[in-house]
C-alpha cells in the first residue's frame, strides 16, 4: 500500500504520541525503580522505531501493514490500557499510602497522553485493516466482468451480518473522552487539580 496522506498523518500523529507517552514514563520519580515501567518504554520503544520505520517507507506491504498492527493490538494497546489503569488506581491512593509513588496529578496527567495515543493507534489500526479489506486499491480497477457469463445464484436464507470485532479478547478500550471524564472526578474527589479546566 502506497502512503497516502491520511496514512502518512496517522503513522506520524501514532509516533509524536507513543514520544510523548514514554517521555512521561522516563519523568516519574519510580522508573528507575519499577521493572515493570522501564518494560513498558522499552515496549513502547519497539513500537516507536515501528513507526518511524514505516514512514521512511514509500509503501508498506501487507506483510508489513500486518506486523504493524499485530504489534499495536496486541502489545502496545493492552501495554497502555494496563499503566492506565495503574494510574488510575494511584490517583485514587490516599496521600499517606506507601503504593502511591507519583502525585495524582502526574498519574492523571499521563493518562491524558495515554488516552490520546490509545486513540491513534486505534485511527491507524483502522487505516490499516481498510487498505487490507480493500481488494482494489485506488490505483488499480476492478476486474472488466462484463462478459463474464452470469449464473443465478441459490436461493439461500437470510443470514444476519456478521459483526467484526476489532479486538477480540482484548482489552476493553475506552473512549478518549470516557478517560478523561473519570479522571476529572476523581481529581476532583481527591481535592486535585482539574486538568480539563487548563
Amino acid at each position: 500500500m502506497a502512503l497516502d496522506s491520511k496514512l502518512q498523518a496517522a503513522l506520524k500523529q501514532a509516533q509524536d504520541g507513543i514520544v510523548l507517552v514514554i517521555r512521561d514514563l522516563q519523568k516519574r520519580p519510580d522508573f528507575s525503580k519499577q521493572p515493570d515501567l522501564q518494560a513498558d518504554a522499552k515496549c513502547f520503544g519497539s513500537y516507536h522505531q515501528a513507526l518511524l520505520d514505516a514512514q521512511a517507507q514509500s509503501s508498506l506491504s501487507p506483510d508489513a501493514q500486518s506486523k504493524l498492527r499485530t504489534q499495536g493490538q496486541t502489545v502496545v494497546l493492552p501495554a497502555i490500557v494496563k499503566r492506565i489503569n495503574a494510574n488510575i488506581a494511584l490517583s485514587q491512593m490516599g496521600q499517606l499510602n506507601p503504593s502511591r509513588t507519583i502525585p495524582p496529578t502526574m498519574a492523571l496527567a499521563n493518562n491524558k497522553n495515554l488516552g490520546a495515543e490509545q486513540t491513534s493507534i486505534q485511527s491507524l489500526d483502522a487505516l490499516l485493516n481498510a487498505s487490507v479489506s480493500d481488494p482494489y486499491p485506488s490505483d488499480k480497477s476492478p476486474p472488466d466482468t462484463h462478459d463474464a457469463p452470469t449464473s443465478p445464484e441459490p436461493n439461500e436464507p437470510d443470514e444476519p451480518a456478521k459483526t467484526d470485532d476489532a479486538t477480540p479478547n482484548g482489552p476493553d478500550i475506552l473512549p478518549e473522552d470516557e478517560v478523561i471524564s473519570r479522571f476529572s472526578r476523581w481529581a476532583a474527589s481527591l481535592g486535585g487539580e482539574d486538568l480539563d479546566a487548563n
